[in-house]
């Protein structure tokens, strides 16, 4: 079994995600707006698979998505890390946040500290990420980060999208 690692920001801890984070993904999941751009709504049996998978590709893959927490109050707010399902092209960077705590500099932050743990820890040499055209916040979390695109790519769903290198030193 991969022992999952935890991260830390000023602000955040980023910790391996358990069984009892199902009621987030079910808020995170029942919200329309906040997760159309990650397959939801979804049911809340589904947004337990979803669950059910973040945690099985740690073990799988050896990398994955952590749950972002505020280091004070321990509350859990949504979800950042590594991800590469069998049958996409490349891995990516990705975030999710409960409605409440956007545009906070949360993703900014968590982001950071994901895309230094590969270059570090797993020695990747590329970190990207990917979203949909109309994903407009994603696009500017991605420009914050210094991403540049470098590619655009139809993907196995038929979404063709633009592909983002993350510097190590995101600013």
């Amino acid at each position: 079994m991969t022992s999952i690692p935890t991260l830390e920001t000023d602000r955040l801890t980023l910790r391996a995600p358990q069984a009892e984070d199902f009621p987030l993904y079910r808020d995170f999941y029942a919200d329309a707006e906040g997760s159309g751009n990650y397959g939801g709504p979804l049911r809340p049996d589904e947004a337990f698979r979803r669950l059910a998978a973040d945690i099985g590709h740690w073990h799988l893959r050896g990398f994955g998505k952590w749950i972002i927490v505020f280091r004070q109050t321990g509350t859990a707010v949504g979800g950042c890390g590594l991800w590469h399902p069998m049958g996409w092209p490349r891995h990516e960077l990705t975030w999710w946040l409960l409605r409440a705590f956007r545009g906070q500099g949360i993703a900014t932050e968590a982001s950071r500290a994901v895309i230094l743990f590969a270059h570090r820890t797993l020695g990747w040499d590329r970190v990207e990420t990917h979203m949909r055209d109309t994903n407009q916040p994603a696009r500017r979390l991605a420009e914050r980060l210094g991403g540049t695109v470098t590619d655009r790519v139809t993907f196995p769903d038929g979404v063709t999208r633009d592909v983002f290198l993350l510097p190590e030193g995101a600013a």
